[in-house]
C-alpha cells in the first residue's frame, strides 16, 4: 500500500514539474515573438505604442488653468507688412486730365477776355453761319451779359453763357475755339452752337422772329434781343 502511494507521489511530482518546465518555455517563446514584433511593424500599432510615453499624472486644476489661457493667446506677425497700392495707368491718365482741366478752367475764368475780342468771336461764328453777327452778339448779351466763360446754370437747367439746356447742347453744341472739346461753358464754343441753332431754326432765311422763339418761348425776349441789335 505504502509503495503504491510513494509510486503515485512521484508521478504527480513530475507531472508538475514538466508542466511547470512547460510553462516557463512557453513564456519564453511568448516574450520573444512579442520582442520582435516592433523590429517587424515599426509603423504599425505595436510600433506607435512603443513610442508613447509613459503616463504621466497630471494636476487636473493646473491643466484646466493652462488650456483657459491658452486660447486666450494671440499671435501677432514678428514684423508689420506694409503694402502700398500704386494706381493704375488708366487712374494716372484720369489724374492728369482733370488736373488739366482744372488748371484750362481756372485760367478761363480769371482771363476775361476783352470787348474788341468778344466781337471777333462773335463775327466768327456768325459769318460761318451766314447770319448778322449783331443778332448773335444780341443773344449772347440777353443770355448772360456777354460773360467769357460761365457755369451758371438757371432755374430751369439752361448752363453757359448762351444758356443752352443738356440736350439743345448736345445736339447744336461746337468746338468753336479748335481745343477738341465741345465746352458748354465756353464762349468761343457756345457762340458757334448758338449760331447753328438760330440758323437751323431760320435765321439764315430772313424768319429771325421764329428762331428767336424757338431759342426761348418768350415775344418780350424776342423784342429785347432785336432792341439789343440795333444798338450795335
Amino acid at each position: 500500500m505504502k509503495l503504491k502511494y510513494s509510486v503515485a507521489r512521484r508521478g504527480l511530482r513530475r507531472v508538475r514539474d514538466a508542466t511547470i518546465k512547460n510553462f516557463k518555455k512557453s513564456t519564453k517563446q511568448i516574450f520573444a515573438v512579442l520582442a520582435l514584433v516592433p523590429l517587424l511593424l515599426p509603423l504599425g500599432p505595436v510600433g506607435a505604442l512603443a513610442a508613447v510615453e509613459p503616463t504621466k499624472v497630471v494636476d487636473t486644476e493646473a491643466a484646466r488653468i493652462t488650456a483657459t489661457y491658452d486660447e486666450q493667446i494671440v499671435v501677432k506677425p514678428s514684423s508689420a507688412v506694409n503694402i502700398q497700392l500704386a494706381p493704375s495707368a488708366f487712374q494716372l491718365e484720369q489724374a492728369r486730365k482733370a488736373k488739366l482741366l482744372a488748371a484750362t478752367s481756372a485760367t478761363k475764368v480769371t482771363q476775361e477776355a476783352s470787348y474788341e475780342e468778344k466781337m471777333s468771336w462773335v463775327k466768327k461764328a456768325a459769318e460761318a453761319y451766314g447770319i448778322d453777327w449783331k443778332l448773335l452778339a444780341a443773344v449772347w448779351q440777353t443770355e448772360s451779359g456777354q460773360r467769357w466763360y460761365s457755369n451758371v446754370r438757371s432755374s430751369a437747367g439752361a448752363c453757359g453763357p448762351c444758356q443752352f439746356m443738356a440736350g439743345t447742347w448736345r445736339a447744336y453744341g461746337q468746338d468753336g475755339n479748335g481745343d477738341g472739346t465741345r465746352d458748354i461753358a465756353d464762349a468761343r464754343d457756345c457762340l458757334f452752337g448758338a449760331a447753328k441753332l438760330l440758323v437751323a431754326n431760320g435765321a439764315a432765311s430772313g424768319r429771325v422772329t421764329e428762331a428767336l422763339l424757338r431759342y426761348n418761348h418768350s415775344m418780350a425776349y424776342v423784342a429785347k434781343v432785336l432792341k439789343l441789335a440795333e444798338s450795335y
